[in-house]
């Protein structure tokens, strides 16, 4: 039961986080060709900055992300109960289970390379 929850919410968070692809895709094409000082004083500096082997630079953003899935009782009943003249004859055992939430965590990159004149030349990222 419950991996059937998690993979239902693994497709769930699938399904509402492709549409983000597209835009996130769109902003980092927005940044091409403009020079690094512009996105410095948009994003702040970056966390990490590694050479591309090219003369230029790679300028890496992270972020930490999470999400908690919700905590879930499940309550079975089982047994019979005859009804007779105002009265309940009969059993039933009830047990109850109990899945406490979970929380997942990841790390989104940002990743801009910078030619030897300082002009954004191509983008990455990876983690919504």
């Amino acid at each position: 039961m419950r991996r059937l929850v998690l993979s239902f919410l693994v497709v769930l968070v699938l399904v509402l986080f492709s549409g983000c692809a597209g835009q996130i895709n769109n902003i980092m094409r927005s940044w091409e060709g403009h020079h690094y000082s512009d996105l410095i004083a948009s994003w702040g500096p970056p966390q990490q900055v590694f050479d591309d082997g090219f003369g230029g630079r790679i300028l890496v953003w992270t972020s930490v992300r999470s999400f908690t899935s919700p905590g879930q009782a499940t309550t079975y009943t089982t047994g019979t109960a005859t009804a007779y003249d105002n009265y309940i004859w009969g059993s039933a055992t009830s047990h109850t289970t109990y899945s406490p939430p979970q929380t997942y965590g990841w790390t989104a990159y940002r990743m801009f390379w910078i030619d030897s004149s300082g002009f954004i030349y191509r983008w990455g990222w990876k983690g919504l």
